[in-house]
């Protein structure tokens, strides 16, 4: 009685040629797929090696604009938070990692904390169009006045059916204008949406595109420092995001997508440092480097919350009432 193996060995053999070309064809490009393709955390520490060689991305290296402060707004919703991708850092990491290998002080500031990194402060919530990211920019853009701007908006406008593309012009030249408004000392890099799988989210996308395009376009013309990045494939620029770019769930891009949009991102900020736009941030308290404040900043929080913990332990009145502290954190208008 034959073994298993030798049953299989036999029936091997008594294949046409033909068939085991066949199968030993899809067993190779089987094993190449899952050897090849990279997993989050391959692509992560590609880029963390690349980061720590000067220059190995292509785009020189040295300081931006002698090596000034560079307080970073990004603007725009779920795309610009990172949402699934590794460490939910999208390409925000990414760039600050480029930023400061090249030896410029860095902080992100914005309203939200998001992502698996220290300095991580964002202008970005998840599914918000471009009119309530307007209003929210009002509260906090006077508060710490940022010097370079990169926003991707409008998205989260074609992904909600009862928003749409109809206002994105006017939107998103009432967002830049507010920009200028409340921080003039500012570069702001416009950039337009990747592009969507869904074929009526696709047609939003291009709407919305070509009206980024000519809210940069009018701003340019008017002398205002201002580029736009082109992140749509169907601009004929390589390495944009395509759709085997975009990851399961049919919206966000995969980590090398987001990697894809941080050189553009990267490629932009070269271009306005070549322009001799980039100008020093106002001096109003914020810190220049945004993990040490972080570092800082969580120390205070922790020596707070140990005393807090330790007053309520030990004093309570006999009415049982308990002292309360106010938390300067929750307070804060405002992440920096």
């Amino acid at each position: 009685m034959l073994s298993p193996f030798s049953a299989l060995q036999l029936r091997w053999k008594q294949l046409p040629a033909i068939h085991k070309i066949l199968v030993t064809s899809a067993f190779l490009l089987f094993a190449i797929v899952i050897c090849v393709q990279p997993t989050p955390e391959v692509a992560r520490d590609g880029w963390n090696h690349l980061t720590q060689s000067a220059g190995a991305n292509g785009m020189g290296s040295g300081p931006l604009a002698g090596g000034i402060p560079l307080r970073v707004m990004f603007i725009g919703a779920s795309m610009t938070l990172g949402e699934h991708s590794t460490g939910e850092v999208g390409y925000r990491k990414q760039i600050r990692d480029w930023l400061v290998s090249r030896g410029n002080p860095v902080n992100y500031v914005g309203q939200n904390r998001y992502g698996d990194f220290k300095d991580n402060d964002v202008q970005a919530f998840g599914a918000q169009p471009i009119k309530p990211t307007l209003e929210r920019l009002k509260e906090i853009v006077p508060q710490v006045q940022p010097n370079l701007f990169l926003i991707n908006a409008g998205s989260s406008d074609c992904f909600q059916s009862n928003w749409g593309p109809a206002y994105i012009l006017q939107s998103m030249r009432e967002l830049v204008d507010v920009l200028f408004e409340e921080s003039p000392q500012a570069t702001v890099i416009m950039s337009t949406i990747i592009t969507s799988p869904w074929d009526g989210v696709e047609r939003c996308v291009k709407s919305a595109n070509a009206q980024i395009r000519q809210v940069a376009t009018d701003l340019i013309r008017e002398g205002k420092p201002v580029t736009l990045a082109e992140m749509h494939f169907d601009q004929g620029l390589p390495n944009r995001v395509e759709r085997e770019d975009i990851g399961p769930d049919d919206m966000h891009p995969t980590d090398i997508g987001y990697f894809k949009m941080g050189d553009i991102f990267m490629e932009k900020i070269v271009e306005v440092d070549k322009n001799g736009w980039l100008q020093p941030p106002v001096e109003n308290g914020i810190p220049d480097d945004g993990e040490a404040a972080r570092d800082v900043e969580d120390a205070i929080k922790a020596t707070d919350d140990m005393a807090k913990a330790k007053e309520d332990t030990a004093s309570k009145p006999s009415n049982g009432r308990k002292h309360r502290r106010s938390d300067m954190f929750n307070e804060r208008p405002g992440s920096v």
